[in-house]
């Protein structure tokens, strides 16, 4: 196949093989079938591809769905006319194009840059778009833009428009390359040609997301969707979405996606690790305390509020030294929590209970390095002496 492609190339005239122009031939049903050395070149079309190239791979979707009409003789088109070409950078280059019978090769589509004056812009204008497309190509996070080729009515009820922004015809237009890596889209396959459902299914969740963004009047940030990628496995995605909507019809979306799966999966983790040492916590017989540098209770269990008397609510926030009798109660714990790192150490410390009783316990201290020193506190009620009796006396 590609010995027989290049044969075909070689035979065309010089002026297909040189200079600037860009050059590709379409059959009736709107397939490439051959292209010229510098299209190939420029948008690094493997010509084993060929013929039966989607013209997607090489045009937007608009001007696919253009050159498709004029190959299958429902349109007329002007002698010159606008396209849009797609890179393999992602990025969508404007081009004049002419469209020439030429038999047995089928359609030839002629072209070359289309200049801002030929567009009717100023230079400048030009540039920002370029500039633009230049930094939504190279950008580190996914860009994307979903084009409806059957328009959405957004006068239509809430439930009608989600179901029809899923099931209109659409495509995607402009998606960057982080996106493609995003969705782990296979080397040499180009995202933008691929289906919309693909990677967008309308699963109950997306659907929940898509009516989040119609109550929105169409604009959406941190919007939780469950995507899929090329393998057809499931990504948990965030999305930022932004809409075009045209005489009351919604023609485009567009926006970022971020790839949350990592990230969700981590809070879980701390989430279960919290609620298992909750749960450690709540079941431990012994009062446990947490204060900060300056002496401030920042949590306890529930056997510190049941031998004490106090509820968490009562304690929390307040000095340590408002419930000890023992004074420099904090100075104590802190040495305790010093001399602890090099072995057993702990500090004698009397307690006022809510009641007003007092008793003695012993406190292990623990010191917690980050962006706020903290201290775990351990308790341990000291067993009281006996008094000795009579006799016990009589022999002293």
């Amino acid at each position: 196949m590609q010995q027989r492609n290049k044969e075909t190339t070689d035979a065309l005239p010089p002026i297909a093989n040189g200079g600037s122009l860009l050059i590709d031939w379409i059959d009736a049903e709107g397939r490439v079938c051959l292209v010229n050395d510098h299209e190939a070149r420029e948008l690094g079309i493997d010509r084993r591809d060929l013929p039966g190239l989607s013209l997607e791979r090489i045009y937007s979707s608009s001007s696919a769905q253009l050159l498709r009409a004029i190959a299958a003789g429902e349109h007329v088109p002007a002698a010159s006319f606008p396209v849009w070409l797609s890179t393999p950078h992602y990025e969508e280059v404007p081009m004049v194009a002419s469209a020439v019978p030429d038999l047995p090769r089928g359609l030839a589509i002629v072209k070359q840059p289309l200049s801002s004056a030929a567009l009717g812009i100023g230079e400048e204008l030009l540039e920002r778009v370029e500039i633009l497309s230049q930094m939504i190509g190279a950008a580190t996070e996914a860009c994307w833009c979903i084009e409806f080729l059957e328009p959405v009515d957004t006068a239509l009820a809430e439930d009608e428009i989600v179901e029809r922004i899923f099931s209109n015809q659409s495509c995607w237009r402009a998606c960057n390359e982080a996106m493609a890596r995003l969705y782990r889209v296979p080397e040499g396959l180009d995202f933008n040609v691929q289906p919309v459902s693909r990677y967008f299914p309308a699963t109950e969740i997306n659907r929940q997301m898509v009516r989040d963004l119609v109550r929105s009047n169409y604009r959406l940030d941190h919007a939780a969707a469950v995507d899929r990628r090329h393998d057809g496995s499931e990504m948990l995605v965030e999305n930022d979405f932004r809409a075009a909507i045209k005489d009351g019809f919604l023609v485009r979306l567009w926006g970022t996606t971020r790839d949350i799966g990592a990230h969700k999966r981590r809070e879980q983790q701390l989430a279960d690790r919290a609620d298992t040492m909750q749960d450690i916590l709540s079941a431990a017989p012994d009062p446990i305390l947490v204060i900060s540098e300056d002496g401030l209770l920042l949590a306890a269990n529930p056997a510190a509020e049941d031998v004490w008397g106090r509820t968490a609510e009562q304690i929390l926030g307040r000095p340590i030294q408002h419930f000890m009798e023992t004074r420099q109660a904090l100075g104590k714990l802190r040495q305790a929590a010093l001399e602890g790192e090099d072995g057993e150490s702990g500090c004698d410390l009397t307690v006022v209970a809510a009641n007003g009783s007092r008793d003695v316990w012993r406190f292990r201290a623990a010191r917690i390095e980050g962006e706020m020193r903290r201290y775990v506190l351990t308790a341990r009620r000291k067993a009281k002496r006996k008094a000795r009796s009579p006799a016990q006396e009589a022999l002293a």
